[in-house]
């Protein structure tokens, strides 16, 4: 008898053994229930551990077959670069494994074994930027183990208790190999490890030399392919919200670079603003609407103002002093159809941006006295856009 078979049949079989009244033993009977599944849940989460820290190989194997895999070095490539770029930070301590699959569908998943997808539909619309986001994003469910808690989530305890008490562990690997597998069509990520992804991956990604506004600007655009991903009312009853309301995760990105930027930097709507003076307004240019462009622009911005003020330590102040206690010199200047700060690219002019205006309003504000809106004024002006531009549902539906 394995040595799980058996910890499991002691512990039923001590409760069984004591003579009681017959309420006692209705109520030794439902502790029976409730010992029966902590334990199979603590089983279960063992052998997920073990398949998730040395199944790796297997587990890549096994999604690869479900998804599919884009045969396109080109793709490869620019994964494992940025896999490189975000591992450099010292910040990731797993091995991961990356791979595209062929859905044109804006998604990516992290599974059991540290097996990372990412869809064509992702590749193909996001920039280097707004994608190294998505992988740090996709990491930290890794690193915090999420996969294991959605893989149990979705086994009935019922069904692990049935496996456990038949004696043989080989039917429970696979069980649980097999929902590993299908997992990724689940979503079965909580909204709490939603949260906690977006956090923690914010924090490596300021960490790497893109362009932090990378991470609202990601989420801008699937929110312009999917609106908010929210049920409201019953339906929230029916289909329960498992991620955050879109237009919270793109704010709440939004302002941790505004909080990196030394809280110099903010978006409202689509204007980006430094020390609370409207800079630009960026014209839609291709797939970049206004306020997708609007996050990047700021997200360089950011950089600039970083270097010389660092982050800000609480969301409401702004660092009035140079770390290097020196008065910084800003030069703005036009380089063909692109806007530089002190050497740094900020922007490319599109058609429709006012680039001398541009240039012009960056120098001025860079020099201003340090200031920023209010978390008020920019969720005002954030409102107003989204009540004007925001995600309009039968449209998509007679585009489709």
């Amino acid at each position: 008898m394995k040595l799980w078979k058996k910890w499991l049949t002691t512990l039923v079989a001590s409760l069984s053994l004591c003579v009681a009244p017959v309420a006692i033993a209705s109520a030794a009977s439902t502790a029976q229930i409730l010992l029966y599944g902590a334990a199979t849940m603590a089983l279960a989460k063992q052998q997920l551990l073990q398949m998730d820290n040395n199944n790796q190989k297997q587990m890549l194997a096994n999604t690869q077959a479900k998804t599919g895999v884009v045969d396109n070095e080109a793709y490869s490539d620019r994964l494992e670069n940025i896999q490189r770029n975000l591992v450099a930070t010292g910040l990731i301590k797993r091995n991961y494994d990356v791979y595209a699959n062929p859905s044109k569908e804006l998604n990516a998943f992290e599974t059991i074994g540290g097996v990372i997808s990412v869809n064509k539909g992702m590749l193909d619309a996001l920039n280097d930027d707004e994608l190294a986001f998505t992988m740090c994003h996709e990491m930290q469910h890794g690193e915090k183990r999420h996969a294991i808690n959605g893989v149990l989530k979705s086994i009935g305890i019922s069904t692990l208790i049935d496996v456990s008490l038949g004696g043989n562990a080989d039917v429970l690997d696979i069980l649980l190999g097999s929902v590993a597998v299908n997992y990724i069509d689940n979503e079965f990520v909580t909204m709490d490890q939603e949260k906690q992804a977006d956090a923690t991956g914010f924090n490596v990604f300021k960490n790497t030399a893109y362009n932090v506004g990378g991470a609202a600007s990601s989420m801008q655009y699937v929110y312009e392919q999917y609106g908010e991903l929210w049920q409201e009312g019953f339906k929230r009853v029916i289909s329960p919200n498992n991620h955050p309301q879109m237009s919270s995760r793109i704010e709440k990105l939004a302002g941790r670079m505004t909080l990196w930027s030394g809280n110099r930097v903010q978006v409202g709507g689509n204007t980006v603003y430094v020390n609370a003076k409207p800079v630009v307004t960026p014209a839609a240019a291709g797939t970049y609407s206004s306020r997708r462009r609007a996050f990047l622009v700021a997200g360089n911005l950011a950089r600039a103002t970083h270097d010389v003020y660092g982050e800000a330590t609480k969301d409401d102040k702004v660092v009035t002093e140079a770390m290097n206690k020196k008065q910084p010199s800003w030069n703005v200047a036009s380089r063909g159809n692109d806007v530089y700060v002190n050497d740094l690219r900020i922007m490319t002019c599109a058609d429709g941006d006012d680039q001398p205006a541009i240039v012009k309003n960056i120098q001025s504000a860079l020099e201003a006295k340090p200031a920023m809106l209010s978390k008020k004024e920019i969720q005002k002006q954030n409102k107003a856009w989204t009540q004007k531009y925001g995600y309009k549902k039968d449209k998509k539906e007679k585009n489709a």
